[in-house]
């Protein structure tokens, strides 16, 4: 069985699945935002006092205030998941796009194989059409785009990097960040920047990996200050071609 991948510029006619594929990769990092805000000073806090308030207003015992635990977490889990779903939709229908990229694999219609335990050739997309698709799906499974950078005009952000977690380990992020790399030389930018957070795993390894630096670390309070998260301000220095 044949497995191939392409890396190419988007279509409009991508929106849908490029949007499950984002959608997805965002929501994956709940689990490792709300691991992080459990053991922040402002949880705990938040249990003492809803228990406070069980106790003292509603007259329930003191033993039975333990349920302020799974209040406080199951309430931090909803609001996690609702502000990073809502920061999803601010990245697929606010934040304007200069150029976007995704990475679409070829796949036998009936194959029973593991995306991890398979070996996919990466093909451009102009040797398509000298493969035999026939049998073949095709499927999204990653994205990245850029934007204009905030301050400099010669600077360009990256922003909306996914890759669906059955396809990583594969260089497909890689791939996706040399696209970013190849056009920002092409299109005169100097510089390429962004930001990832401690919740984001093997963001960082792969950034460095492609030549990107540390420009500034820094705190940022999201989710109406109950979560603190370390973030990384990152920036990979680009030369024209021109």
């Amino acid at each position: 069985m044949s497995y191939y991948m392409v890396i190419r510029k988007k279509r409009d006619t991508d929106f849908p699945s490029l949007s499950e594929v984002v959608r997805n990769g965002y929501l994956s990092t709940v689990n490792n935002v709300w691991k992080n805000a459990i053991f922040q000073e402002l949880t705990f806090e938040s249990m003492i006092l809803i228990s406070a308030i069980l106790f003292i207003c509603f007259g329930v015992p003191l033993h039975l205030t333990i349920i302020s635990v799974p209040i406080v977490l199951l309430t931090l889990y909803i609001s996690i998941y609702l502000s990073i779903f809502m920061k999803v939709a601010q990245f697929l229908y606010e934040t304007p796009t200069l150029d976007c990229w995704v990475a679409e694999v070829y796949e036998p219609y009936f194959s029973t194989k593991n995306p991890e335990n398979c070996w996919y050739k990466m093909i451009d997309e102009s040797e398509i059409d000298n493969i035999r698709i026939d049998g073949l799906k095709r499927r999204i499974i990653g994205t990245v785009a850029v934007t204009k950078h905030k301050q400099k005009e010669d600077w360009t952000w990256l922003f909306r990097l996914v890759v669906d977690k059955r396809y990583r380990r594969k260089g497909i992020g890689m791939k996706l960040v040399n696209e970013v790399q190849n056009w920002a030389r092409e299109n005169r930018y100097n510089n390429i920047e962004l930001v990832i957070s401690e919740c984001q795993e093997g963001c960082r390894d792969l950034f460095n990996n492609a030549g990107f630096e540390i420009k500034q670390l820094y705190h940022k309070k999201i989710f109406a200050g109950l979560v603190t998260l370390q973030m990384f301000q990152l920036q990979c220095e680009v030369r024209s071609t021109f």
